[in-house]
């Protein structure tokens, strides 16, 4: 029988949720929301998708760019508890990334941000991010890069880790995956363990 992987994400940030920011996870994906957030540039008014949006931090820190239509979901009920209290104009929900519970075309910006490697399915994802995203919407994706450990890291860390993660990609790998989806990269970044991605429709 296979990992639950939803499951163990639920279950590890349920767990972690209250001391995020200052925990291993919320560190280490802090300057991945860092990078988006001085990548785009937002215009008041406009709709953003946050998809694993733990509580919030990353749509806090964007909103104040511009006064900006803000939702964000989360596999974590814990987690978008406290992401309803840092942004309270916010929209949140808790849901899979893989069912998104939204209409087509609502969003300008449908954004992950260090969450890609937790999707059991990334095709499901990515085919709903689509279906989300307005005819001249971007999908944002900041990843993990790990170039020299990327097998043993896929290999021993990710299949025994217990906060969900399926899988690290090579850049190769994501670049091939968005273009298979019928989006065309509009600009990558690499930047030491992290791989950046606008894409468009």
């Amino acid at each position: 029988m296979g990992r639950d992987y939803e499951k163990l994400s639920e279950d590890y940030y349920d767990k972690i949720a209250a001391r995020f920011d200052w925990s291993i996870d919320g560190l280490l994906s802090y300057p991945f929301k860092r990078l988006i957030n001085h990548e785009l540039h937002l215009q008041t008014g406009q709709r953003l998708l946050d998809v694993g949006c733990a509580n919030g931090r990353l749509l806090a820190l964007l909103n104040r760019q511009a006064e900006i239509q803000a939702t964000g979901v989360d596999i974590s009920a814990q987690m978008i508890a406290l992401a309803k209290k840092r942004l309270p104009k916010g929209r949140f929900a808790c849901a899979s990334a893989e069912k998104l519970p939204f209409t087509d075309s609502q969003f300008d910006y449908v954004i992950c941000s260090a969450s890609f490697h937790h999707f059991p399915d990334p095709d499901r994802f990515l085919q709903e991010a689509k279906r989300c995203l307005k005819k001249q919407g971007r999908l944002i994706i900041a990843e993990v890069n790990i170039p020299i450990l990327h097998d043993f890291y896929n290999q021993h860390v990710a299949a025994a880790s217990e906060d969900g993660d399926v899988k690290a990609y090579r850049p190769s790998e994501l670049s091939d995956l968005f273009q298979g989806h019928g989006f065309r990269i509009i600009k990558r970044r690499l930047i030491f363990q992290m791989q950046y991605y606008e894409l468009s429709l």
